[in-house]
Parts: C-alpha cells; structure tokens; sequence
C-alpha cells in the first residue's frame, strides 16, 4: 500500500470533469486510501466480477444491439437486443422499453437468405423448438444478418450444450419464410431466354389503348419474320424511370407468363429487353371486361355473363394445378378477345406457392375491395383466397361492370365483411347462384370455401340450365362434390394367390379387431360419466384460427382412450375448456365488440388456462425419457411467452383509446389466444402419449 503512487492513481483513474472543485485533494486523498484498504484483500476474479458490475450501470455492455424490421421486407425498424438476460427482444428507440421476442435456448435452426436479387437486404429465419411458425427478421446487409446469426447460435450452443445449428442458404430470393417465390429464378435483361426476345425494330407502337402500374399499354404490330406475317399485339412499355424492383416484376411477369398454356390465359409473344422495356403480349381488341360490361350492358344476356364466369374459372383451374396463386382477380383484369371469350391477364402480383399452399405479402398495395378477410388482416394469399376475388369478380360480372363496396372506403370493407354485410344480389344474378357465392365462396373461414375445380361444375350446371331457358328464378344450385379418394396400387406385380391370402388375412384380423374394441368401448363407457364421453363427430378444438392458419383437431381415438386414467381425462378436458374459450372469442370477436363482453372472453380463456396449467403440472413425472421431458419443458416456456405476451398487450389496452390502435391490439390478443390453444393442445399429447413400445414388442415377436 505504501509503493502505491495515490496522485497518480487519481490522476488516471478520475477524470477532471468529475472533481468537485469544493472538495480538497488531502480529503479525496484520504477517501481513494480508505477504498484501497477496504478492498485489497479482494481475490482478482472477484475484483474484475465487482468491476464489471459496478460498469453494467453505466455502460451495457453485456447486450448487443441490431437494427432491423421484424417480418420480411424493411418496413418498420427496430432495435434487436440480444443478451443473457435479455434473451431476444425489441424496441422501438433506446428510450422505449424492451418486449421479449423468444428465449434463446428455444431456437432449434438458423437460415439467411438474400431478400431480392440485387439488394443487400437479408432475411434471418429462425426456427423454435414447438412453435410451428419460423420467426423472420430483415436485416441491412448480409454481413449484419450474418453476425446476428453466429451470435444467436454461439447463446443456444451455449445453453443447450449441443452443436451449431447455423445454415447459410443460397441467394435465392425469398420475401417470407412461408412462402418461397423460387420455382421460377430471378431475371435480369441479360438471362432472358433468347428464345422470347425480340428486335425492337419489328415492333410498331400504333395506339395508346391502357395504363398500369408500371408503364402503359399500347396496341401495335409486331412483323413476325418467321412467318412473313404482321400480327396485331399489345405492348406494355415500362416506365423509363422505373426502379430496378419494377422492372424485375415485369421480368417476372414475362418468366410467368410464358409457362402458360390456356385457351383463357393471355398468351406472352416476347419481350424486348432493352430500356425501356417492352413486354408483347396477345392483343384483346375488346379491352377490359370491366368496361365491356359497361358499354354493352344493354344487351348482355344472362348466357354470355355465365359464360364469362365459367371460362374465368376454368382458367383458375389451370393456374391452380400449376400451383400458383392470382391474387388480383377482378373484371379489370380480365380482358375480352370476341363477344363469347375472355382471358386472365396481369400476372404482376401472381406467385407460386410452396408445401404449406399460403402465401404472405411483405409489402405493395392490395385491392382492398377485393381481398378476403385472412388477406386485408394479415396479408396471407393461397388459393381460398383467389376463390374469395373471384366470387368479387362474378358479382361484378353480374353487375355490369359496377365496382364492389360502392361508397364505403377501403378502411370500412373489413368492418362490414366481419359484421356479416356483403355486396347485395345483383340484377342479373339468379339467387341461387348469388346464394352460393354469399354463404360458399365469402365464407370467413378459408377451408370452408369450395375449390375452383368445385366451382366451376357448378357454374357449367348453371349455364347449361341457362341454355335450357330456365327461367333465373327457378334455377337450382347443387351441393359441390367432394374428390373421393382413391388407393392406386400396381397389383400387377404381385403374386395372385399371396394378394388374396393377405387380403383374406387383413379381414380376418380386421374383425378380431373391431369385436376386442367393441368391448372395450363398453369398458370404458362405463368407466366414464356421460360429460365425460368425448364426441368423435365434433370437437370444440376443431377450428382454432392461429397466425399460421388453423388448428384441425383430430378426434380422440379409442386406443388412446384406453391408456386414459382419470387425471389424463381431467387434463383432455381443461385442454378442451381452453380451446372451447378461444373458439367462442374469435368467433364472437370483430371491430365493434364491446369493451367489456373482450374482456369477459379473455378472462373466460385464462381461467381455463390456469385450470390446465394446474392438472399439467402434476403429470410431469409420467414423462421418462430426457427427450419427452425437454420436448414439454419447452413447450410449457412457449406457454409462458404467449401469457407474458399477452399480459404486455392487455395492458396497452387499458392506457390505449385511439380506435385503429385498440382494434389493433385486440386482434393481437385473439392471435395469441389462438396460440395458446395451439401449445396447450400440443402438451396434452406431449403428457398423454400411449404407451407404445408393449405393441411394438408384441408386433415384432409376431414376424
């Protein structure tokens, strides 16, 4: 202590702007010498924990910050936090405080792929332990996305004390984790195929005839050399100042485009390369449907409107076959080539769909008006969503031509659509067609919506009833039909006389089968009380609506009935109070709902939680491998994150009055109910799984 230079000390380890010039130096001398003593006898690991502890409030340093946006596509940025303590969560700004995104042992697998060709923008995936859903975050720079994802990876190698679950993907381009845009690739002018470019010299422009999002549109005569023939076409010319994203959707339209064959699907002629750019494509010489059907609506039969539909939908049936999806039907997208044939057009916005079949916009504008209510909320687009636009086109079919929600701005459509309110019968429209399309093609429910395959039978029946002059009121529509399954098995190939044996056999047991589950069926219904008995024909599980789609429940089966005891059937019944509470929520919820009747709701849905959380706490100890118990550990922490996150919501509602924010935050309630019942369903089968290995056991000593 005595070689110890204390001017020195203080001269170096105080700065000047901290000395408070009241203070004499013999006094902050005697003070600095009291501190030294004090601690001296201080081990060095524990004087550096001290150090950095007494740092942590002045500086955070044991947080690392990103700037990003949360989804795919850079539209609001946030600050990403990553610690020990704070796991991964965001803010808005540095004096915002933090909300938790997800516990950083939970992540099971890392990808980054590049946003667009061209960009630096890069999409993070993250993939959790029990969440169906991949978490998605757009980073800057690839470097960026790149650091973030060796620091997640080094905590969760950290945490788990497993491997790296870091992959670095390819550059395909890739606007959200559900959906990948990639069955065709990214274009640029110089790897157009060369056998759709065209010299600009044979082209003519002749007329302006249309405008669109990126360019106008002109008739003009292409000299098709091959040929010898001079054919009248359209040109959709790009704007000379377009950004380099427009002109990859023209590309891409054109790459669309030319992998279509249909006899009611513009066709492509080719593309002229150079700027500006020029898509040739089929000329219609009637224009859009929407204004032939203004223009000639004095003597349009119901024959012809009918026959419009059909052949719109059969072009649907074709483009859904081929996996992709329109997402702009509407009568100014359906373009008339004679007074009995139109076409699809404006492939802009169309999109192939991959394993899941939705597909989820990050960013343009949408045609209100048109879109179904999963596409206004939260910009999800799959096939029920085109039989939803297409059912808007029809009526303005049947319309002549008048647009949807006439009066009503784009804000309102969603309130009127979940109030129950549709765009009334038209004139022209038999009723029992219009019925179809109110009650089947606008149902609010995606699955419930029939197919295009479905509605076209019924379209043609209707036609023909129309050609059989029966009158509009007494037309009928039928219940559509349902693809049966079929088994397809190449018999050929194996021996006759074994084929029957085995199929003798399978009966035999077959029956063995159902007589030993007739009696247990006895047993066990004697065993239960009648509350007690699940239904197989309906379940209040059966349609819970989560961010990802919904949750089909499957009904109980009666083999997993006969490894039920009593607090397994207590467990199946508060899991099935908990998801009876979340269906009767977002089935009574929409924009007007009463403050009061919500909050009811959402206190009837964590009631019920709270009572399954109980029963499931104490089954814990059934679970026997180390697998099955992280397997429900980890489900029980997305459980917690739901409530945690709800708890964060609930309590913005009761400081939050503006209208557009409030109806915001309910619907991120519902959501996250949706959720939990998602979870919970998920940890009663983690808890109450059959014992399967005694029937493996005696399966195999059978063979």
């Amino acid at each position: 202590m005595e070689e110890v230079d204390i001017d020195a000390c203080i001269q170096s380890l105080i700065p000047n702007v901290l000395h408070n010039p009241n203070l004499k130096h013999s006094h902050l001398k005697k003070q600095f010498m009291a501190y030294m003593k004090k601690f001296s006898a201080t081990p060095p690991n524990e004087s550096i924990i001290r150090s950095l502890a007494l740092l942590l409030d002045v500086v955070k340093f044991d947080v690392e910050v990103f700037k990003a946006s949360l989804g795919a596509g850079w539209t609001n940025p946030v600050e990403l936090v990553v610690g020990p303590h704070a796991g991964l969560s965001y803010r808005l700004n540095e004096r915002c405080d933090t909300s938790r995104l997800l516990e950083l042992r939970t992540i099971a697998d890392i990808t980054i792929r590049k946003m667009e060709h061209g960009s630096e923008k890069t999409l993070l995936q993250l993939k959790l332990s029990g969440a169906a859903k991949p978490v998605m975050i757009t980073l800057s720079t690839e470097e960026l996305a790149q650091s973030l994802a060796h620091l997640l990876d080094g905590y969760q190698m950290l945490y788990n004390q497993g491997d790296s679950v870091f992959k670095l993907k390819g550059i395909e381009r890739c606007e959200t984790m559900t959906m990948h845009e990639a069955t065709i690739r990214p274009k640029t002018p110089n790897n157009i195929d060369n056998n759709i470019r065209l010299r600009r010299e044979l082209i003519t422009l002749k007329e302006l005839i249309g405008g669109g999002q990126f360019g106008n549109v002109y008739k003009a005569i292409y000299h098709d050399l091959e040929k010898d023939d001079r054919i009248a076409v359209a040109v959709k010319v790009c704007k000379s100042d377009a950004e380099p994203s427009d002109t990859q959707l023209i590309l891409q339209e054109s790459s669309l485009m030319r992998n279509f064959r249909h006899a009611h699907i513009i066709q492509l002629i080719g593309v002229c390369v150079d700027q500006p750019m020029w898509l040739v494509l089929e000329l219609a010489p009637h224009g859009e449907l929407r204004e032939y059907l203004q223009q000639e609506k004095d003597w349009l039969p119901l024959r012809t409107l009918t026959l419009f539909s059909s052949q719109i939908c059969d072009s649907l049936v074709y483009l859904h076959s081929t996996r992709f999806v329109h997402r702009d039907i509407a009568a100014r997208n359906i373009l008339v080539c004679s007074p009995q044939c139109v076409k699809l057009a404006d492939f802009g916005l169309s999109r192939a769909l991959d394993y899941d079949a939705v597909y989820t916009a990050s960013r343009g504008k949408l045609p209100i008006k048109w879109l179904a209510p999963e596409s206004v909320n939260y910009r999800q687009f799959s096939m029920a969503s085109d039989v939803w636009m297409f059912g808007v086109c029809m009526w303005e079919i049947y319309s002549l031509g008048i647009k949807p929600w006439a009066g009503v701005t784009n804000s309102d459509v969603i309130m009127h659509i979940e109030q129950g309110s549709r765009p009334p019968c038209p004139e022209k429209c038999p009723a029992a067609l219009y019925n179809f399309i109110r009650n089947k093609m606008w149902a609010i429910e995606p699955h419930k919506r029939p197919t295009v395959d479905q509605i076209h039978a019924i379209i043609e029946d209707v036609r023909h009833q129309v050609l059989r002059n029966v009158p509009p009121d007494q037309i009928i529509v039928g219940k559509p039909l349902s693809p049966a399954g079929v088994i397809v098995a190449e018999m050929s190939s194996l021996p006759s006389l074994t084929v029957y044996r085995t199929m003798e056999e399978q009966k035999r047991q077959a029956e063995e089968d159902a007589k030993w589950l007739e009696e247990e069926d006895g047993d066990i219904d004697d065993e239960l009380e009648p509350d007690q008995i699940p239904s197989t024909s309906h379940s209040s599980v059966e349609n819970i609506r989560t961010s990802n789609g919904y949750l089909h429940h499957t009904p109980t089966s009666t083999r997993s009935l006969r490894f039920e005891d009593k607090t397994s059937r207590e467990l199946r019944r508060s899991v099935d109070g908990v998801c009876d509470a979340v269906t009767k929520l977002q089935n009574s919820f929409n924009n007007l709902t009463h403050n009061e009747d919500f909050l009811h709701s959402v206190k009837e849905v964590t009631s019920q939680l709270r009572e399954m959380l109980i029963v499931a706490s104490g089954m814990r100890d059934r679970v026997t491998t180390a697998t099955q118990r992280t397997e429900v550990d980890m489900t029980k922490t997305l459980i917690a994150n739901d409530m945690k996150q709800m708890s964060r919501v609930m309590a913005k509602l009761q400081v939050n009055g503006e209208q557009t924010i409030f109806n915001t935050l309910r619907r991120d309630v519902v959501r996250i109910c949706g959720e939990l019942a998602v979870n919970c369903t998920t940890l009663q089968l983690q808890l109450t799984q059959p014992p399967l290995e005694n029937e493996f056991s005696a399966l195999l000593s059978n063979c």
